[in-house]
Formats: structure tokens, C-alpha cells, sequence
């Protein structure tokens, strides 16, 4: 953002012109939003601060009871930040002698984007009461206290009610904590050109149907048969036959032509069971399971859900055996097929490649990569790097990554994906995403898991994972004939 505002710098827009618009946006934004009350200003010492200052001589101009506070002495402030200041034409507080007011508006314009150092002193006391005040608080960019680039919060940053932000979201916006203290974002123009960005190269993308994975036609023709839509084989497990059960009727679900499990003899009755539109075969010695993936029409490969860690030479053959398969096959690496390397990962990365995704939790991530540290998005994006696979690095802020450097943060669902299965039901999606072929696999990675978000949504409160299949025809529906809109369950 800080290229993209230089960048917008020309002719007679400057740095300054771009502070008046985000002053006055805000301000407008409020003025929307909520009925004439009296609101506190808090400023700080930097840009952020002068978009504070901007905000309350623009309410102040609109008759509305306007108090500010700032951080520093106003003869302190430098540049942007001072000259706006010089529009305040009143009396200003200094964080000292503050009291935070127990009705009326709070705009947090102390820190934004900037922050790289620990709050303290009398801020960090003054942001700490506005952790306990119930005035609604209006943030700036950020929650004060808030690292944009990673959604990292201080402990003294307050609970936002909404945060406006600028030209675009920040990585912050979307990262857990920091999505929960921005409360509702919006982002407001300041005229930053959409032009001005493809040459500053941001390589971080919000999840949805309008980046390019939307544009697929995901609809089936009505020449096409079953097998113009992929094969997907599923090994099942010995005891947690439910965990892949779930993931191949979501692979159905997905639109593949058809979906093998391939389970332990003793269990394979189960697996017929559970779904009478899957195939399935027994299987008595799992080390052959890959003459059930040698016909070139099976595409694509799920291993993990519910394999179990009983047989750990076994369960890695298989895996070894179908991420070197010719012809080579999408391969989906979950929950099992990844903690069975724990300790011995050196071998699985030496064989892995673009044509895999892995799908692991924050726990499954550590055992696989345990070396990899920093954020979410630096270590999904090195972790994509190293294996030169697809990462879906879950949780509530899932990210996306692959080895050519392209990353998605996903920031739509339901919190009641936080149930068993949940996971195995995204891995089911994505390999039968996959195996139609209408995606790469990481576009296909993508899809998946903003449409099991959306599924979420649609399944509502009260979801197990045996619901989200269910709710997958709607987010087709939706994707395919976006007309009109599905009802949510109450």
C-alpha cells in the first residue's frame, strides 16, 4: 500500500490530497452509519493520527460534538500528520488527562498500518480502557495495536465495531486475531487506480468467486459422460471408516464421474453402506493398493482421511506409490498421509510435486514442517516452496499456497466448522474438484474450500460434517445460475 499511494502520487494528488480523502471517507462513513452523538477522536503521532484529525474537523464541520485527543504534543507531529492537524481548530486533550466518555462514538486513529514495536506507556493504558468501554469504537485502517501484515494483536488493541480501510484490505484484515478486532471492515476509495497495482506485483489474494477460479464453467454438458469428469480413488480406513466415507461423497458432490474407496476388506461392507453411489473394493494387503490406481481414467487420489497410523510402512508405500504414479495423478494428502513422516519428511519432499496438495492442520503443518516459522502466510508459502506442492494451511483464516507463489487467504464460513470431519469433507471436495480437470490444482484447492465455507454458511447453526455435503448442490447453484439466491437455514 505504501508503493501503491506513491505510486498515485502524481500531478496534483499527494501524499497529503490522500489523507484529506481518507479523513473525509471516514467521516462520511460515520455519518451514515450513525445518528448525530458525541465522539472522541483519539490521535497518534503518525499518518494514522493525521487521518484522526482529518475526521474530527470534518464532523466538527457537520455541527456534530466532536472532543480529540492526542498522543504527542501537536508541535511534535511531522509532515502530513502535522499539516492535518492544523485543521483542528480546537482544543485538543492530551491522552493524560483523558476520560474515556461512557457514551457516543470512539475513533481509534492512534496506530495504523505501521506499528512494528510493542504499545506502552500512556497509550498503551488509554487503549487498554478502550478494551472496556461499551462506546462503540470506529478504527482507522487498523485496530490500533494490530500488525496489518500478519492479524497479530497486542493485548492492549480494542474490539473494533468496524474498521475502514483503504483502497484494499490488508493481510491483517483477514488473519485471525485481527479479523475479529476489525469487526465489519469497508473499504473506501481514496483513488488509488486498480492500474496502479498490477506492476507492484501483490501476490496475496482474498478467496472468492472473482478471482480466476470463477470463471470456470463448472456446469456439465450434456454430451459428457462419467468419465469426462475424473475418477477419484479414495484409500479407506481400517477403523475411522466415517472420515473417509465423508470425504468420497464429497468428492461426488464435486461433480466427479465416479469415486472408488478402496478399503480394508473388513470394512469395505461399511463403506458400501454409507453411500450406494460410490464404488468400492476390498483391499487384503494394502501395500497393493496401487493396482487399484493403474487405469489412466483414475486421476486422482485421496489418502489420509481416517487411514489410520496402525500400518506406518504401508500407509507411506502407498503413498510413495501414488504421488510417483505414471500416468501421474492429482494427489490430495491429508491428515494421516501427512503425520505418518513426522521425524521423516526429507524422502516425501524429494517426491512431491505441483500435481499435489496437502491439507494439513496447524498441528499436522508442525509435525511435517516443524523448522517453518513466522505467520500463517509465510509459512504456508514457504512450506509450498520447500515440497513444491499445494498447501491448504487450515483453520477459520485457511490459506492457500503454491510453489509459484501465488496465495489466497480465505475469510468466509461458519464457525461450526470447528466439528469433527469437517476437514475430511474439504479434502473430498478439492480431489474431486480436481479430478474434473476444469482447474489447476491450485485453483482447485481455491474453490473447494470457499465453497465448504459456503456450504457452511447455507447449513447454519446446529452443522455436523455429514450436512455439508448436502448443502453443496446450492453453492453450485449459486456459482453456476447466480440468479437467485438460496435460502439459508435459521
Amino acid at each position: 500500500m505504501k508503493l501503491a499511494e506513491q505510486a498515485a502520487c502524481t500531478g496534483k494528488t499527494t501524499s497529503f490530497t490522500l489523507m484529506q480523502r481518507a479523513g473525509k471517507a471516514v467521516a462520511e462513513e460515520i455519518i451514515s452509519r450513525y445518528s448525530k452523538q458525541p465522539v472522541l477522536v483519539l490521535c497518534g503521532m503518525g499518518n494514522n493520527g493525521g487521518d484522526g484529525f482529518i475526521v474530527a474537523a470534518a464532523l466538527k464541520k457537520k455541527n456534530w460534538d466532536v472532543t480529540l485527543a492526542c498522543a504527542v504534543d501537536t508541535h511534535d507531529l511531522q509532515g502530513d500528520a502535522s499539516r492535518a492537524a492544523e485543521t483542528w481548530r480546537d482544543d485538543i486533550i492530551t491522552f493524560e488527562d483523558l476520560e474515556i466518555p461512557e457514551e457516543g462514538l470512539i475513533v481509534d486513529a492512534v496506530f495504523g498500518t505501521g506499528l512494528s514495536r510493542p504499545v506502552e506507556g500512556q497509550i498503551y493504558e488509554t487503549l487498554i480502557s478502550l478494551r472496556e468501554t461499551d462506546c462503540p469504537i470506529i478504527a482507522i485502517d487498523v485496530p490500533s495495536g494490530m500488525n496489518a501484515d500478519t492479524g497479530e494483536c497486542q493485548d492492549c488493541t480494542p474490539q473494533a465495531e468496524i474498521t475502514i480501510t483503504f483502497a484494499r484490505k490488508k493481510p491483517g484484515h483477514l488473519l485471525l486475531p485481527g479479523r475479529q478486532a476489525s469487526g465489519e471492515i469497508i473499504v473506501a476509495d481514496i483513488g488509488i487506480a486498480d492500474d496502479i497495482l498490477p506492476p507492484i506485483g501483490p501476490f496475496m489474494m482474498e478467496n472468492s468467486s472473482e478471482l480466476p477460479w470463477g470463471e470456470a464453467d463448472f456446469d456439465k454438458p450434456i454430451y459428457a459422460h462419467k468419465y469426462h469428469h475424473g475418477h477419484v480413488v479414495v484409500l479407506g480406513g481400517r477403523g475411522m471408516t466415517g472420515a473417509s466415507s465423508l470425504a468420497a461423497s464429497a468428492a461426488l458432490r464435486m461433480g466427479a464421474g465416479l469415486v472408488t474407496v478402496v478399503a480394508p476388506a473388513n470394512t469395505a461392507i461399511i463403506h458400501q453402506l454409507q453411500n450406494p453411489s460410490l464404488l468400492v473394493e476390498p483391499i487384503g494387503e494394502l501395500a497393493r493398493f496401487k493396482e487399484h490406481i493403474k487405469d489412466p481414467r483414475r486421476n486422482a487420489v485421496l489418502i489420509g482421511c481416517g487411514a489410520g497410523l496402525d500400518n506406518i510402512g504401508a500407509l507411506k508405500k502407498i503413498v510413495f506409490d501414488s504421488v510417483q504414479a505414471t500416468p501421474q495423478k492429482i494427489c490430495v494428502l491429508d491428515a494421516d498421509a501427512l503425520s505418518v513422516f513426522e521425524g521423516d519428511t526429507k524422502i516425501l519432499m524429494s517426491v512431491l510435486g505441483a500435481h499435489c496438495i496437502l491439507t494439513p492442520h496447524e498441528g499436522e503443518f508442525a509435525r511435517l514442517f516443524p523448522d517453518i516459522k513466522g505467520s500463517k502466510p509465510e509459512r504456508a508459502f514457504a512450506a509450498a516452496k520447500r515440497s513444491g506442492a499445494v498447501i491448504v494451511l487450515k483453520g477459520a483464516d485457511t490459506i492457500i499456497a503454491s510453489p509459484d507463489s501465488r496465495l489466497v487467504i480465505n475469510s468466509n464460513g461458519s464457525g461450526w466448522l470447528a466439528t469433527a470431519g469437517t476437514g475430511d469433507v474439504l479434502a473430498g471436495m478439492i480431489a474431486g474438484l480436481a479430478a474434473r480437470g476444469l482447474l489447476d490444482p491450485f485453483e482447485a484447492a481455491c474453490a473447494a474450500v470457499w465453497m465448504h465455507a459456503r456450504a457452511s454458511e447455507l447449513a447454519g447453526a446446529g452443522m455436523i460434517s455429514s450436512d455439508l455435503a448436502g448443502h453443496i448442490p446450492a453453492v453450485w447453484k449459486e456459482l453456476i445460475d447466480p440468479q437467485e439466491e438460496p435460502e439459508t437455514a435459521e
